[in-house]
């Protein structure tokens, strides 16, 4: 939930003319808040009790008119229950067919229309939204424009230097229809022009964003991920494209070294414009009738890397503080993005330099006779292979790796994890992760199933005990990967969350060493 520092909820006002929109004829009853748990209802809330994918709002009902809802706005089972009303002691239940795919609009509705207030990015794909987000946001911050984000690491507004003054957490990637409105018309109040949002493949699915006007869509890659909920790589990919058919989309613009690219282009709806941004090899697709940001002349070095930026909006050279190849994409996708709404070429070559990582992605730490650590969130196939190759071009001795695999998850990319790692590192230590309700041993051998030489790999699962032995084994030319944690405060074991800030502590280890 967001923080109630920032909690500003419209005027008192009728439900009866939002309902109306929906085709329901109801009293004439004043609310000041859309509330989807029933704890947090106040009286003048108006509760939206959801069938829901885990519990049924509707059997919270009674709690929420215990605590003063006056409306109580319930989904329904068939179209010939829609609108029905009726009196329960002193509220009003709602009949409402197909809330969920329709709490979106009513939740846009009710705050305002905010999102066509400002400008809106989406961002989408299996790897690299948050970074994508939190770069296109530091972007327009640099160029003077007040700019927020809203995803996997809260919400709030960016300033020059990539820091964001917090509106709160937000429980999932993409928060819930209300929420969404709700810290948007927020950002509307305190004058930002831009906001761009991390769009999961679960919030596209569960219609958490369907009237959410958007102004650009990104769709960064689409790998293995999420299987446990979508079912196959099929449903996974339709339910990526989705971000497509958005309300007031403008441009698409797509990762043309992604094979799936073609078929993202090839559903896009009348009226939006194909965008293609990637680095310039033997990969790249890019049709005719598109625009194009494309990199070239790569540049590595311990410090970041550089390239030629050539784009349908001219060409220059852009410099960036940022590890690895898979940075240098997502700094495209967040370039071309500004360049879609109107920024200059010239003023986003002059600040690029000063994009800073986002917290635990790619984040380095290192102190004099010491390896290099970097924590990062890679917790897939694909991003840890991505994060090793990205490193492989830094490091100047060996390259090691820590991780684990949360319990309670996919099992299926275990083994291809274990794959990963002992193909792209010199020396692998596996470790526990967020293992929830699982043994962590069981999970280790279940990540050693995918190595082909399973005895010259170690199993640390005290993952402090495993970033310390690391160190020890490493020199100062090594750099060491810990991978899968990135931002996360905290560690999940058994029933139980304990505090874990994995930068925090290796930031620690060094300043220990140096001191």
């Amino acid at each position: 939930m967001p923080d109630n520092t920032h909690n500003k909820d419209l005027k008192a006002q009728s439900i009866k003319p939002l309902l109306a929109q929906f085709g329901i004829i109801s009293a004439d009853i004043s609310i000041e808040s859309l509330v989807l748990d029933s704890r947090y209802v106040a009286i003048h809330s108006a509760f939206i009790a959801l069938k829901g994918h885990v519990r049924d709002g509707r059997d919270f009902i009674p709690q929420a008119i215990s605590l003063g809802a006056k409306v109580i706005i319930a989904e329904c089972d068939s179209q010939a229950e829609h609108g029905q009303t009726s009196m329960r002691e002193q509220s009003l239940i709602v009949h409402f067919y197909a809330l969920t795919e329709h709490l979106s609009a009513l939740a846009a509705a009710f705050y305002g229309q905010p999102a066509t207030q400002l400008q809106v990015i989406g961002v989408t794909g299996t790897n690299g939204k948050t970074s994508t987000v939190q770069l296109a946001s530091q972007l327009s911050a640099l160029m003077q424009k007040t700019s927020a984000s809203i995803g996997t690491l809260g919400s709030g507004i960016i300033d020059q230097a990539g820091e964001c003054s917090s509106f709160g957490e937000t429980v999932n990637t993409t928060p819930d229809a209300i929420t969404m409105h709700k810290l948007i018309a927020q950002f509307v109040d305190c004058g930002v022009k831009q906001v761009a949002l991390e769009v999961s493949s679960h919030a596209l699915i569960q219609q958490r964003v369907a009237a959410l006007k958007m102004d650009v869509a990104v769709l960064t890659n689409l790998t293995r991920d999420h299987l446990d909920y979508h079912g196959t790589m099929q449903a996974y990919a339709q339910a990526k494209r989705e971000i497509l058919n958005q309300p007031g989309l403008k441009f698409a613009v797509v990762n043309g070294n992604e094979n799936e690219s073609k078929h993202w282009l090839a559903h896009l709806v009348p009226g939006v414009l194909p965008v293609v941004y990637g680095i310039d090899d033997q990969s790249l697709i890019v049709p005719r009738t598109a625009q194009y940001c494309l990199a070239q002349n790569l540049d590595y070095s311990n410090q970041g890397c550089r390239f030629t930026l050539v784009s349908s909006w001219g060409k220059c050279d852009i410099e960036l503080a940022l590890l690895g190849r898979f940075n240098i994409f997502n700094a495209l996708a967040a370039i071309t993005s500004q360049l879609c709404l109107g920024e200059s070429l010239t003023d986003i070559a002059k600040v690029a330099h000063k994009l800073v990582p986002v917290a635990g992605r790619m984040e380095r730490f290192s102190a004099e006779n010491s390896p290099t650590v970097v924590v990062d969130y890679a917790h897939t196939p694909d991003a840890l292979k991505q994060a090793l190759l990205a490193l492989r071009h830094h490091s100047e001795g060996r390259l090691l790796v820590i991780f684990g695999c949360g319990g309670d998850r996919d099992k299926g990319k275990r083994s291809l994890m274990g794959e990963v790692a002992e193909t792209f590192a010199d020396s692998v230590i596996i470790t526990n992760d967020n293992s929830r309700s699982e043994d962590p041993a069981a999970i280790a051998q279940d990540i050693l199933a995918g190595c082909i030489h399973p005895q010259q790999i170690k199993v640390i699962l005290d993952r402090k005990d495993a970033i310390q032995q690391a160190i020890l084994m490493a020199t100062s030319k090594d750099i060491i990967l810990v991978a899968g944690k990135g931002h996360e405060d905290y560690q999940i074991i058994g029933k139980q969350t304990f505090a874990y800030d994995e930068r925090q502590y290796v930031q620690q280890m060094f300043e220990r060493k140096t001191a």
